[in-house]
């Protein structure tokens, strides 16, 4: 590794000899994250207190980027799913088993509930079950139809003007469809983008 883009090899003012202290220290080199976290309207609590409540600075051997636990576990920590306005905020899904992360900006959001900036319309409109079983069915999750043909439901004029042309970009067609690209329930790309089109 690169110690020394943290800690100090010779003194420094702060605890492990690092450079600077808390959040300011990831934010030397998470500045587009250090802007988020500075501007959104709703604040996450545990990331103003520190990134290191939810991140380990070195490394991580149960999660993606370097969270100390997977989602949901490490949200339910602090959120209690069991309790009646918990799940009534969630349509009485169980989405303690459910990844978050799919709807909810951990660092922060302009949006209430913390939802990423867009988000699908069902999600919005608090619909789950247009797109998913009911939430006391057995596989609550599970979605009405699969790829193409779930979108296709509300997206049918986007759908049939893609098919009519005479090259098909594949993902479309294959058993994922549309969610090769597009976020299901929220983003913070137009257009429900898994990541920006500008490299």
């Amino acid at each position: 590794g690169n110690c020394i883009k943290c800690h100090d090899p010779h003194a420094a003012k702060n605890k492990f000899n690092l450079t600077s202290a808390g959040n300011n220290l990831c934010f030397s080199c998470h500045t587009g994250l250090a802007d988020t976290v500075e501007k959104v309207k709703f604040k996450h609590s545990p990331v103003e207190k520190g990134c290191l409540n939810c991140h380990g600075p070195h490394a991580s051997g149960k999660s993606v980027a370097l969270l100390k636990e997977d989602v949901p576990a490490l949200c339910l920590k602090c959120h209690k799913a069991g309790t009646p306005t918990f799940q009534k905020q969630h349509m009485n899904y169980p989405v303690a088993k459910a990844l978050c992360t799919s709807c909810h900006n951990p660092h922060g959001s302009d949006k209430a509930g913390m939802l990423y900036v867009n988000v699908h319309r069902p999600v919005a409109s608090k619909m789950c079950n247009q797109c998913h079983e009911e939430p006391g069915s057995p596989k609550p999750f599970a979605t009405k139809k699969s790829g193409l043909e779930l979108c296709k439901g509300c997206h049918i004029a986007l759908v049939n003007d893609a098919l009519n042309k005479n090259r098909i970009h594949w993902p479309v067609v294959d058993k994922t469809g549309c969610l090769h690209c597009h976020s299901p329930h929220a983003s913070t790309e137009k257009a429900l983008l898994k990541t920006s089109m500008i490299n």
